[in-house]
């Protein structure tokens, strides 16, 4: 893959938050789960761990212990990422991961979306998390519904966000 064809998909990548209701072979999400555990890791600590959530009645049960997991139960499967968080960089290195399989999906045609599940002790409990871990996100995947057209995606200018050598020394735009 060219680094034209790398940037697209980095590009490219939008949050699906509609899915056909058509499963996803056991395959395809084999390489989506690999993708997540090749990511970097601070110290190769590699603190996840993955939770492959398929069973509709899962999807749904769980979409209650989020507050914005309406589309939860139309995914064809979630992934659960948990970490230990004894260390600080145990949730970046779980947001590692997570881009990793969600661009993974993205790359074999799926859409996917993270989702906070805020009732986290009632989500441990409904899945059987030890109380050493910690839920660091959960996310949707499954073959996203043909959408209209998407407008322009808003992203605020780089020169905004970016700060030369000291925070405040900002480029002219």
């Amino acid at each position: 893959m060219s680094d034209n064809q790398c940037l697209k998909v980095v590009y490219s990548k939008r949050e699906t938050r509609e899915f056909l209701d058509k499963p996803v072979d056991m395959d395809t999400i084999s390489k989506i789960l690999e993708a997540g555990r090749r990511a970097g890791s601070a110290k190769n600590r590699q603190p996840w761990q993955f939770i492959l959530i398929r069973e509709k009645e899962n999807l749904r049960k769980l979409s209650n212990f989020g507050q914005f997991a309406q589309h939860l139960p139309s995914a064809a499967f979630a992934i659960v990422i948990t970490i230990p968080d004894k260390y600080f960089q145990d949730r970046f290195d779980a947001g590692r991961a997570a881009q990793n399989m969600m661009l993974a999906a993205h790359i074999l045609g799926l859409g996917s979306c993270p989702i906070t599940l805020h009732s986290e002790e009632a989500a441990k409990n409904h899945l059987n998390i030890p109380g050493d871990q910690r839920i660091a996100i959960c996310i949707a995947f499954g073959h996203p519904k043909p959408s209209k057209p998407l407008g322009k995606i808003i992203r605020k200018p780089l020169h905004e966000i970016l700060h030369l050598e000291k925070y405040g020394n900002q480029p002219k735009s």
